[in-house]
C-alpha cells in the first residue's frame, strides 16, 4: 500500500511560505514526490483529494469490451441482414429478478 499524503500539511506549506523561501519550498515538495500548482481539488476546504473516490478500472475496461463485442455484432448482424430480428428478441427478453427488461431495441 501506498502512503496517504497529507493535502493539508502540503496547502499549509504552501501558502505560508516566503518568496525568499521559494527555491526551499520547491526543494520540499520535490522531495515528498508532489508537484506544486494549483487545480480544482486544491481549493476543497473539507475534503481531502485522497479520499475522493477513484474509478475502478476493471469496471471501465468491462464497459469497453461490452462496448466493443456490442459494435462487433451489430456489424456482423448488418453484413447478414438479422438486425431486425436480434432487436426483436432483445425486446422479447423476459422479466429476471435484478435484470431490467429492455424496453426499445439494442440498435
Amino acid at each position: 500500500m501506498y502512503e496517504t499524503r497529507d493535502y493539508i500539511l502540503y496547502r499549509e506549506k504552501a501558502l505560508r511560505h516566503e518568496p525568499a523561501e521559494v527555491a526551499g519550498i520547491a526543494e520540499y515538495f520535490q522531495q515528498v514526490g508532489v508537484k506544486r500548482g494549483n487545480n480544482i481539488l486544491a481549493e476543497l476546504n473539507r475534503g481531502n483529494p485522497a479520499d475522493l473516490h477513484k474509478p475502478d478500472l476493471l469496471h471501465n475496461i468491462y464497459l469497453c469490451l461490452f462496448k466493443h463485442m456490442i459494435e462487433w455484432v451489430e456489424g456482423f448482424q448488418t453484413k447478414h441482414k438479422r438486425q431486425q430480428a436480434f432487436d426483436d428478441a432483445w425486446k422479447e427478453i423476459p422479466p429476471y429478478p435484478e435484470l431490467s427488461v429492455p424496453k426499445k431495441a439494442l440498435s
